[in-house]
């Protein structure tokens, strides 16, 4: 069987719980499956998430703090950062609405264009 959704899983690391629930909207309006993982408060604990939701991407709504070594640990799926201060994701954004537009970006590419868009 084949998933035809783009799966996002989104987490908060250091930040008000809540925070990532608008992103997950936004998301969720545009067709993509999202699971909402609440307040995360080690890089072990997102790795766990990831482990068992099998995302295609995770997405990280965080402070100035992010957590570390997700990449070398996570190689199969795509990561993002939303929050203020410098990053070393390498897809960082300062606004919910640049990573959706981003997520949605990477939607179109890596997936089944819905009926609807093709024209």
């Amino acid at each position: 069987m084949t998933r035809h959704l783009l799966r996002v899983v989104l987490a908060e690391f250091g930040v008000e719980e809540g925070t990532a629930v608008a992103l997950g909207r936004l998301l969720r309006d545009d067709g993509v499956e999202v699971v909402y993982a609440g307040r995360l408060d080690t890089s072990e604990q997102l790795v766990r998430t990831v482990e068992q939701e099998d995302p295609d991407i995770l997405g990280v709504v965080r402070d100035v703090s992010e957590p570390q070594g997700l990449a070398e640990t996570l190689p199969g799926v795509l990561l993002f950062a939303v929050g203020n201060g410098p990053s070393e994701f390498e897809n960082a954004f300062e606004s919910l609405e640049e990573a959706a537009n981003w997520v949605s970006g990477v939607r179109s590419h890596t997936v089944e264009t819905p009926s609807d868009r093709v024209r």
